[in-house]
């Protein structure tokens, strides 16, 4: 709902494309601040400045979330311009590069990259974040899983293993932040019809996997957002520590 995050400076990863940059532009008509961050700092700008020219408020930055110094000096950067952050969404990781192997074949290098990326990334965000937050006394944390977890699909043992590892960590925080008002949830997309999935998943796997999701159709993006805007809202000001699947019924958690 426009308005509905009026105010809110918002840090989305992995805003260059794809979920990340629907995410990014979502928060902005919901009247936050976003600040688009990347690696690719050309592709973060020009979403930036397509978000901007329709009057909205956004800015890029790039970084490499494997860094940790990079992640607080982005943070500071953030605080610095916009006097505060009031959400994190940890939207980046490798997919669309990872390919499918079998886990004694998985090159250690490209394990480490992933593991870098996907949840030491998430944790160095998190780390860099989290004291601005408990200054504030409020704060929101977003954390992006994945619907593979619930299917463990072989061949992926370096992606499934890191999207897993983000949901310990979410509860973690939660327990932890709590007490200073900073609320930590994470959201496990469905298959989503973004190229990433496509340059990772044939046309036979999609056309199995719509077979099995009782809406009959892959997730889209926007599909996701509203859930995003719930967490980061005030209307979730109770809800910490929770995993919600946005998965079109693929997988029905208890």
């Amino acid at each position: 709902m426009p308005g509905s995050l009026e105010g809110k400076v918002a840090i989305v990863t992995g805003a260059g494309q794809g979920i990340g940059a629907v995410y990014a532009r979502h928060l902005a008509e919901c009247g936050a601040v976003a600040v688009l961050a990347d690696i690719d700092d050309a592709a973060a700008t020009a979403q930036s400045k397509a978000i901007a020219a329709d009057g909205l408020r956004a800015w890029a930055a790039g970084v490499d979330i494997a860094d940790p110094d990079r992640c607080t000096a982005l943070v500071d950067d953030v605080v610095a311009r916009e006097g505060r952050i009031d959400i994190l969404v940890n939207n980046a990781a490798i997919y669309q590069d990872v390919r499918s192997t079998l886990a004694e074949d998985i090159d250690v290098d490209v394990w480490r990259r992933i593991v870098d990326v996907n949840i030491n990334g998430m944790f160095f965000m998190c780390r860099a974040a989290i004291p601005h937050m408990k200054r504030e006394g409020a704060g929101v944390i977003v954390n992006q899983t994945s619907g593979s977890i619930f299917v463990a699909p072989p061949g992926m043992a370096h992606y499934v293993t890191t999207k897993a590892a983000a949901i310990p960590l979410t509860k973690v925080l939660a327990r932890e932040l709590g007490p200073f008002g900073v609320r930590v949830n994470a959201i496990a997309p469905g298959l989503t019809d973004t190229p990433a999935t496509h340059a990772v998943t044939s046309d036979a796997v999609i056309a199995m996997s719509i077979a099995g999701i009782a809406l009959g159709r892959l997730a889209t993006p926007d599909d996701l957002c509203g859930t995003l805007e719930f967490l980061c809202s005030d209307a979730a000001a109770f809800v910490t520590g929770q995993t919600i699947a946005v998965n079109g019924g693929s997988h029905m958690l208890p």
